[in-house]
């Protein structure tokens, strides 16, 4: 990132506006993202302590009814449902859901800075692509030609540089969260629907889970934001192809063509997120998974269970 910001501060500061814009978008998406999932733990213990002060109003000391947990509790021989052991479950669940989102935001924020650093990178690439052969004319005598050959060949480095550099940043990126993703991939549809139903049966019932449906919601979003991004990634990264078609490469002596032949190639090929077993990391799989998780609701709801 530091090279980046030395690069658009000097040699391609005419990018420099485009380039902050999308530091401002990253910043933005950031944001939103932290302020989602902060909103999902603060909003299960707004709803923990509402279910507990409602209980309390409703029920007088003797009557049946548990006091209502965040998650329900189980060992054998201990009644959560009474002092002290109430108490120190109650504060254990909403501590554990305000943790996890803590988790959560560090991880996801992560994810998307990565990502949009990925594709500033890939931006950086196009540009220079663009600017490859710019005030690059033919030459009248061997000294223009040594010289625009000198010129070409110094940009051409600056290209490979960034284009080995970007392609370093997301093998880094497939490493630490490839298995995160595949996990997610995997564990998002019967979540989603399983949530929905405990939801649709509690509410046949004439009990409305909140956290049931923060839960559901939450998932969703979760899932799809790593999605969307991946998605745009790969766009981006298709995009140096495009680049380099969008200029007269082929006349421009036959030491730079082989590499732009390769670069080519390489901005075509799959991102290094893909596992045997497993499906891109992309929209569509996450609609797929989608489906999949409606029309097994749908199946559970007309079984009778």
């Amino acid at each position: 990132m530091k090279i980046d910001f030395h690069f658009i501060c000097t040699v391609g500061d005419k990018y420099r506006v485009a380039y902050f814009e999308e530091q401002l978008k990253t910043w933005k998406i950031c944001i939103f993202a932290c302020i989602f999932t902060a909103s999902i733990a603060v909003g299960m213990v707004i709803f923990a302590f509402l279910s507990l002060f409602y209980f309390l109003a409703t029920h007088k000391p003797g009557e049946e009814g548990s006091r209502p947990l965040l998650f329900p509790f189980w060992m054998p021989d201990v009644d959560f449902g009474k002092s002290p052991v109430y108490e120190m479950a109650f504060m254990f669940s909403n501590t554990c859901a305000m943790l996890y989102a803590f988790n959560y935001i560090f991880m996801i924020q992560t994810q998307i800075v990565w990502i949009r650093q990925i594709t500033s990178k890939v931006d950086i690439v196009v540009w220079s692509i663009q600017d490859l052969l710019v005030d690059i004319l033919p030459a009248t005598n061997e000294e223009e030609d040594l010289y625009y050959s000198h010129l070409v060949e110094t940009r051409m480095r600056e290209i490979v540089l960034h284009h080995q550099s970007m392609y370093s940043l997301m093998e880094d990126y497939a490493i630490v969260y490839k298995k995160l993703l595949m996990f997610e991939q995997k564990c998002c549809g019967p979540v989603v629907c399983l949530t929905a139903y405990c939801l649709a049966e509690k509410f046949d019932e004439g009990e409305f889970q909140a956290i049931l449906l923060l839960l559901c919601v939450a998932t969703i979003v979760l899932h799809f934001i790593p999605s969307y991004m991946c998605t745009y990634l790969a766009f981006k990264v298709s995009s140096v192809c495009d680049a380099c078609w969008s200029i007269p490469f082929w006349n421009a002596g036959p030491v730079i063509r082989p590499y732009m032949v390769l670069i080519m190639q390489r901005s075509l090929r799959p991102l290094p997120l893909q596992a045997p077993g497993f499906e891109d990391i992309s929209i569509e799989t996450f609609s797929k998974k989608m489906t999949s998780a409606y029309s097994y609701f749908n199946m559970l709801r007309h079984a009778n269970i």
